[in-house]
């Protein structure tokens, strides 16, 4: 007999208009049900996906998937794939282990019992299968979330019922078989040889975090992985089969070092796509106590049918309604000014701190004023270099403290930001008072504050605390800056050494989440040496993420699309071109355009101070403010992302001369697209097809360039395309589309 557990589709309300407290997208069908068959089979429903499991043999195991909503028939349940992976043990018996060495824990799970706990935050539908291992003494929780989109959420919850510690080395919160496609070879189009593409992130450098490219699997593995600590790409992958027409897309949240793997299998008759996912560590990543229970970090997957847009448009609405943080709308998606001291027009060379002090920050302040801008932040080194680490404005360039400047940036009008390394991660904490007092509280050799030690993050807590209260700020920017930090470092717990990457992050992550709670209309905003943690682990918690220190010219905006595969586009604060590079920012309407239209707008400084800017910058300053103010903005939270270049179902970031990107109301009512010339080619236009308009509306088109406009239909648009003509480097266009009145 069928039980259902959730029989009820949820509804969620649509975001009516800009100034709405934050409401969420109408979503679609949610379902989960226990089968009642001997196998304890469980099905999962949320919007076309469909998902169902069970226990076969002691193995808890993925049987059937669909992307198109259809239900199995009961003799294509499969015998199916393990579900996840866990090995317990330490690295070898020689460390005196009582454990034995590399046990993995696939077999010998019984069924205790299934039952939904009450809904998530956010409202999504969440599902628990409580399992019991018979060879260990170990109970297993699989928790799923089903929130409506394809989007499937799972992480494992385990007790250790054991009367001694249990050392958790490897896991893998979800792995599956994730297509099993039959008789392929008649569906592939003449002279392809492959069903499967897989595109990952593929540098793990400093500034080049979003480098997506699609590689072809025939028989082979694609792994990916993140061994350095803090790395420069997010654990994320998208794959297609093009024998059916499917992507699935996936995230990690998690914000360690990790694997991906991903094998391609493919014989005469089938091929099939497997994938497994979690945290990585050389050694024991956790030491559970008897009694104790730990969750691992959670992944976000499901499969799409149809085009690589409906794969990021599935994300996207995903990611908005159901991960990133709910937002107090008079307070997003600001036109931010931010002011780093090291750099730019107040440093006299990089580096330089001096140039950090009131007279220049008041000037800085009256410009950016005068530009529209609505939030001022104080960006690095508002500190003295030997008090790093405490927190504390320089009292000979700053001798009246912070206090007064936020007073007066909120004089005029905008909400004050603070920019900050409470963490740690560079600099030289020895001279600070929190390091002479606890300098134990510190992994060696990063100066990274030990987030594993409560006490360490209870004093971290204060300073931020102090730093909200005491400086009144609005926006509290948080940067992480250590390079790698590879494995972190780890300490020994009940006889056995253990990795300090998930009691870190468990305790970070907590940390953030309790910030907020006492002080939610703080706008939380992370900056890791750029894009280090754009990760759903540090999506969840911060409202805003930058998207990279790699902000030169043309690799800035590939990065951006790679990024923008996965995330949507309003979490986003670039600094197309900061100072310290000026020359990178392409051209003024480049840079402009670029800033005001492909995220939430993050200006650097523009001039040492108002009087020395010509008027008529001024002027095309303000008039790309209003724009996105009365237009972009309030489209921007809930847009439709197209990738049409560089990156697109066939390209990776690096293989087109053009950066084409269109972002549409959902209703299809409205929308824009942003051109750019990455570098030069003997090709200068490009023929732009939109793909979000609907054709039975005539738009009124506008082109930045030249103010013009004429009324064209939406079935012509989509149909001829509208060609962009741009000869030199650097250079850029802005189309606008809006559906005419009868």
């Amino acid at each position: 007999m069928l039980k259902a557990i959730v029989v009820l589709p949820f509804l969620l309300c649509s975001m009516a208009s800009w100034g709405d407290s934050q409401a969420t997208a109408v979503t679609g069908y949610a379902n989960i049900l226990q089968l009642g068959t001997p196998n304890h089979d469980v099905r999962y429903i949320s919007g076309n996906t469909v998902y169902v499991e069970g226990l076969i043999n002691g193995h808890w195991v993925g049987r059937y998937w669909s992307a198109g909503g259809r239900l199995n028939v009961p003799y294509e349940l499969s015998d199916g794939d393990d579900a996840f992976a866990l090995q317990v043990g330490q690295q070898d018996s020689s460390e005196g282990a009582t454990w034995p060495s590399h046990q993995w824990l696939k077999a010998g799970w019984e069924w205790v019992s299934a039952q939904e706990l009450p809904p998530s935050a956010r409202g999504a539908h969440h599902f628990v299968v409580e399992l019991k291992n018979q060879d260990v003494a170990v109970t297993l929780r699989v928790h799923t979330l089903v929130d409506g989109t394809p989007i499937l959420v799972r992480w494992l919850e385990l007790r250790n019922d054991g009367k001694t510690p249990l050392p958790l080395r490897a896991v893998f919160p979800w792995t599956a078989r994730l297509w099993n496609t039959q008789a392929y070879q008649q569906e592939l189009p003449p002279g392809s040889d492959h069903v499967f593409t897989v595109g990952t992130f593929d540098r793990i450098s400093h500034g080049w975090e979003g480098w997506l490219k699609w590689k072809k699997l025939i028989n082979a593995d694609e792994h990916v992985e993140s061994h350095v600590g803090h790395g420069y790409k997010a654990p994320f992958f998208i794959a297609r089969n093009d024998a059916v027409g499917e992507y699935v897309i996936a995230h990690l949240a998690w914000s360690g070092n990790w694997d991906i793997d991903v094998h391609a299998r493919q014989d005469g008759e089938n091929a099939s796509l497997f994938f497994k996912a979690g945290p990585w560590a050389p050694y024991v990543q956790r030491v559970i106590a008897p009694g104790e229970s730990v969750a691992t970090p959670s992944i976000h997957l499901g499969p799409v049918q149809g085009s690589l847009d409906d794969a990021v448009h599935a994300m996207d609405e995903h990611v908005r309604e159901f991960v990133m943080p709910a937002r107090d709308q008079q307070r997003a998606y600001l036109v931010q000014y931010a002011v780093p001291g090291d750099q730019g027009y107040i440093a006299k060379q990089m580096g330089d701190l001096q140039g950090m002090n009131e007279k220049n920050i008041y000037e800085q302040i009256d410009l950016a004023s005068a530009l529209g801008a609505e939030l001022f932040i104080v960006d690095a080194g508002w500190w003295d270099p030997e008090g790093y680490g405490d927190w504390e404005p320089s009292p000979t360039r700053f001798p009246h403290g912070l206090a007064p400047i936020a007073d007066y940036i909120h004089k005029k009008g905008m909400l004050f930001g603070l920019y900050n390394e409470v963490v740690g991660g560079r600099g030289d904490w020895s001279h600070s008072k929190f390091y002479k007092q606890h300098p134990d509280w510190f992994i060696p050799p990063y100066y990274l504050v030990d987030m594993t030690n409560s006490a360490a993050v209870e004093f971290v807590h204060q300073q931020i605390r102090h730093m909200i209260q005491d400086y009144k700020i609005d926006l509290f920017r948080l940067d992480y800056n250590p390079g790698y930090d590879y494995e972190m470092g780890q300490h020994v717990r009940d006889g056995i050494p253990e990795n300090d990457y998930w009691r870190y992050y468990d305790n970070t992550y907590r940390l953030f989440e309790e910030v907020k709670k006492e002080f939610p209309k703080v706008i939380l905003q992370q900056a890791a040496a750029g894009g280090g943690r754009n990760d759903l682990g540090f999506v969840s918690r911060f409202d805003e993420q930058y998207t990279t220190d790699g902000l030169d010219f043309p690799p800035v905006l590939q990065d951006l699309s790679g990024q923008l595969l996965g995330l949507p586009p309003e979490m986003f604060a670039t600094a197309f071109g900061i100072p310290a590079h000026s020359p990178n920012r392409g051209y003024l309407d480049t840079h402009l355009r670029l800033t005001f239209t492909t995220g939430t707008p993050w200006l650097a400084p523009i001039a040492y101070k108002l009087g020395d800017i010509d008027p008529a910058i001024v002027k095309e300053y303000r008039r790309h403010v209003l724009l996105y103010k009365s237009f972009i903005r309030p489209l921007l939270p809930t847009c439709v992302v197209y990738h049409h270049a560089p990156l697109n179902a066939y390209q990776g970031v690096d293989e087109s001369p053009w950066f084409a990107l269109e972002f549409d109301s959902p209703d299809r009512s409205k929308g824009w697209a942003t051109f750019a010339k990455l570098y030069a080619s003997p090709d200068d236009t490009y023929v732009f097809k939109p793909r979000g308009l609907d054709a039975g509306k005539d738009y009124r088109v506008v082109f930045d360039s030249t103010q013009s406009a004429r009324v064209i239909s939406g079935f012509d648009l989509m149909r001829d395309g509208i060609p962009v003509r741009l000869e030199t480097p650097w250079s850029s266009e802005l189309i606008l589309f809006e559906a005419a009145a009868k």
